[in-house]
This record gives C-alpha cells, structure tokens and sequence, in this order.
C-alpha cells in the first residue's frame, strides 16, 4: 500500500477530488431517495437542491486546486507526459459513462412516452416526473465525474506497483 507521501501531487489531488465528489454525491442520494425510491420534490425544492449541489462542489473543488495549485508552487513538481495521459484517459472514461448513461435515459424516456402507463424498466423511477428525470441526469453527472476520478487514481495505482 502506497503511502500519502509517496504519492505524486496530481495523484494526491486526484484521491481528494475523488473523496469529494463521492461525498457530495452520497448527500445528493440522500436527499433524493426516501422509502426505496426517488423522493418526487417540488420545483422551489429541486432547484434548491440542484444550487446548493452546483455551490457545495464548486466551493471544494476550488479549495482543492487552491491547495494543490499552492502545494505544487513550494514543490516545484512539474506535471509530466504520464500526468496528461492518465488526465486524458480519466476525462475519456467519464465521457463515455456520461455518454452512455445518457443514451440510456433518453431511450428509457422515449420507452415510457410510448407505451404510457405501468411501463417501466426501473421499478420506481419514471423519466416523465421533473424529481426523477433531475435525479436520473444528475446522478449521470456525479458517476461521469466519478468514474473520471476514480480511472485516474486507478492508474497512478497501477503505475505505482
């Protein structure tokens, strides 16, 4: 197991990217879902929701690269070629769930305008309530993000082995 000292910067700051991203995701669900499904919240409550989900990781995300951005200054690191393709590989991992997750929402909505009634892939989620349809596109976001991350430290791993 790698130490936090033995890690590159860009990999430290990948692990709390990482660490952030998946703790606000964690409080999205949690506001979300209620009984074993989507909670159907009002409108003033989804964009409540949806600012104050947009502001918390903004605000971290900043005060991550702050820290890193200030880190990397004392430390001199340069980022290399390995850096900007492991960034390359983890923005096109996150592309492709963003991508497919979307395809995927977008034929399950279409499905559900065309055989109205009880249709339904996903036992308690519908496309065509606002709750479900904010729930499904930015729970796409969040994994999008996460899966880019995630690919990242996963590759820092394995280059650390």
């Amino acid at each position: 197991m790698t130490l936090v000292e033995n890690m590159s910067e860009p990999e430290r700051r990948s692990w709390a990217t990482l660490i952030v991203d998946v703790t606000v995701f964690f409080v999205f669900l949690k506001s979300m879902l209620r009984k074993g499904g989507v909670e159907n919240l009002s409108a003033s409550e989804l964009i409540g929701l949806y600012i104050w989900i947009i502001v918390a990781t903004v605000i971290l995300h900043v005060i991550i690269a702050s820290v890193f951005a200030a880190r990397v200054k004392n430390s001199g690191y340069e980022s290399d070629e390995r850096d900007v393709e492991i960034e390359r590989k983890g923005a096109r991992i996150g592309f492709w769930v963003v991508g497919t997750a979307i395809n995927i929402i977008i034929f399950m909505f279409l499905m559900e305008n065309a055989f109205p009634g009880d249709y339904g892939p996903i036992p308690g989620l519908s496309f065509l309530t606002p709750s479900h349809m904010f729930f499904a596109l930015m729970g796409t976001m969040f994994l999008g993000d996460i899966a880019y991350r995630a690919t990242m430290v996963h590759a820092y791993r394995q280059d650390a082995v």
